[in-house]
């Protein structure tokens, strides 16, 4: 009787080993294949991003309460940013951002409690961000902001402070 090895090789069969190819008639050898790996590694090379890929905006909390703007983010550098306003407050607000590149950067009207996101991209100049509801700017909504210079500032009531991304909503609490 003829072996089965014999006729699969005279039939040239092969047996499912791994990928369906014989050990020893693969085309490319395991150790070889290691030693692209190694040598991929070695030499640091990383796959390169795929052509147009951009990164994410960076995100910043806007926490709207009645009657101030607390940002997260302090500084600011060119390039696209989302603010996500949080109203904390007992009345309606919005978010409005007007500077150097920008039109209509405006967010929906926002209930108490909701949030709205606004996505900008910011050149290097001066910015301000306020509450575009009528009177809340000049009750002190407002926060003025320069892109590639100087620390965030706020403004409330005709003084000028320098704002916090710490705990609270502003006024002590």
């Amino acid at each position: 009787m003829t072996n089965i090895r014999d006729a699969a090789r005279r039939r040239r069969v092969t047996f499912p080993h791994v990928g369906g190819l014989h050990p020893r008639r693969s085309p490319f050898p395991l150790a070889a294949l290691a030693a692209v790996g190694v040598a991929t590694v070695a030499l640091g090379v990383v796959p390169a991003a795929p052509a147009g890929a951009r990164s994410s905006p960076t995100v910043v909390k806007a926490v709207e309460t009645d009657f101030h703007i607390a940002l997260s983010k302090s500084t600011f550098n060119p390039g696209k940013y989302t603010f996500v306003a949080q109203i904390k407050g007992q009345v309606t607000h919005s978010l409005e951002i007007t500077g150097p590149g920008l039109s209509n950067a405006r967010a929906k009207n926002i209930s108490p409690g909701h949030s709205a996101k606004l996505t900008v991209t910011f050149k290097k100049g001066a910015y301000d961000i306020f509450c575009p509801i009528p009177g809340h700017k000049a009750m002190g909504m407002n926060v003025n902001i320069v892109v590639g210079g100087a620390a965030t500032t706020s403004s409330g009531g005709g003084t000028t402070t320098t704002s916090h991304s710490g705990p609270g909503g502003g006024y002590g609490y």
